[in-house]
C-alpha cells in the first residue's frame, strides 16, 4: 500500500528519539514519532492516555496512515485502533493484551519507575526516562483488546526471545501477518535498518 503517513510509537521509558533513521527508510512518507508522555503527569498516566495520544496523531496525519508501534506502545496502539482506524498497524513485539497473556493479580498504582533500574537495560547512549507505574501495572494486569477494527491490515514482528508471547499467537488472535525477526533483539526492531526494509516490503506488497 502507498504509505502517505507513518506514525511511530515508542515503548516504555523511551521516547520518539528511538526512531532515528526511520525517515530515511521511508522516503516517500511523512514520518511522525509520537511522544506518549507529552503534556501528561507521568505518575498518573494510563494506557488510555497513551492511546489517546496515538488517536490524536492519526487524526492529524494524511491518509493512508500506518501506525508502527513498539513494545508498550504496541499495546497502546491496539487500544487506540478502534477509534484511530489506521489503514495498517505494525506491532513490533507489542506488550500482549489480556486476550493473549491472560489476567494477572496486579493492582496498578500511581508513581514512576526507572526502567533500567527495573531490569530493562538500554543500549549505550540511548536515553531513558521515568515510566508510569500506573500504565505498567495496567499492562501487567492485562488490558483488554477484544478485536482490531475489521479491515485493518496488521503485521506483528517478533524475534526469538519474545516469539511465544508477542509473535504468532498474537498475530493469529488478531488476524494479522507475522514477520519472523529471527535473532534480532527487542531493540533491533527499532534500530536495525534491515528490519525496516522488511517492513517496507510488506507495505509495498499490499
Amino acid at each position: 500500500m502507498t504509505c502517505r503517513s507513518l506514525v511511530l510509537v515508542h515503548g516504555s521509558g523511551s521516547g520518539p528519539w528511538v526512531f532515528e533513521g526511520w525517515q530515511e527508510s521511508f522516503p516517500g512518507s511523512i514520518v511522525t514519532a509520537v511522544d506518549l508522555q507529552a503534556g501528561l503527569d507521568v505518575a498518573h498516566a494510563t494506557l488510555r492516555d497513551y492511546a489517546e495520544a496515538i488517536v490524536r496523531a492519526v487524526a492529524a496525519a494524511e491518509r493512508p496512515v500506518v501506525v508502527c508501534a513498539w513494545s508498550l506502545g504496541g499495546l497502546a496502539a491496539m487500544l487506540a485502533a478502534a477509534e484511530a482506524r489506521p489503514d495498517a498497524l505494525i506491532l513490533l513485539e507489542p506488550s500482549p493484551p489480556l486476550e493473549v497473556q491472560g489476567a494477572r493479580d496486579v493492582v496498578p498504582s500511581p508513581g514512576t519507575f526507572d526502567p533500567e533500574a527495573a531490569g530493562a537495560p538500554f543500549p549505550p547512549g540511548m536515553p531513558a526516562r521515568p515510566e508510569s507505574s500506573l500504565a505498567a501495572g495496567e499492562r501487567e494486569r492485562g488490558a483488554s483488546v477484544p478485536a482490531l477494527p475489521p479491515g485493518t491490515r496488521t503485521l506483528v514482528v517478533a524475534g526469538a526471545r519474545y516469539r511465544d508471547e508477542r509473535g504468532p499467537n498474537l498475530s493469529e488472535r488478531y488476524g494479522g501477518a507475522f514477520l519472523d525477526a529471527g535473532a534480532a533483539s527487542h531493540w533491533d526492531l527499532v534500530r536495525d535498518p534491515a528490519i525496516r526494509a522488511r517492513i517496507a516490503t510488506w507495505l509495498d506488497d499490499a
